[in-house]
């Protein structure tokens, strides 16, 4: 999986932000600018993902 990170915004105006594809630590920097322009955080819920130790993809194409 190519990492990507996800924003939604509903009718509501309340927002997400989802990584997909990163492992550990590397999420949370790769969100952090969008996570800072979208204003105070309410919540976080930490993936599987964010407590990998070797990235999404490598698992991937190790078990291609």
């Amino acid at each position: 999986m190519t990492p990507r990170i996800e924003i939604t915004v509903t009718p509501e105006g309340e927002t997400s932000v989802e990584t997909k594809g990163f492992a550990g630590p590397a999420c949370k920097a790769a969100s952090q600018p969008y996570e800072d322009a979208l204003g105070s955080q309410t919540a976080e819920r930490l993936t599987p993902e964010y407590h990998a130790t070797e990235s999404v993809s490598e698992q991937e194409r190790l078990r291609a």
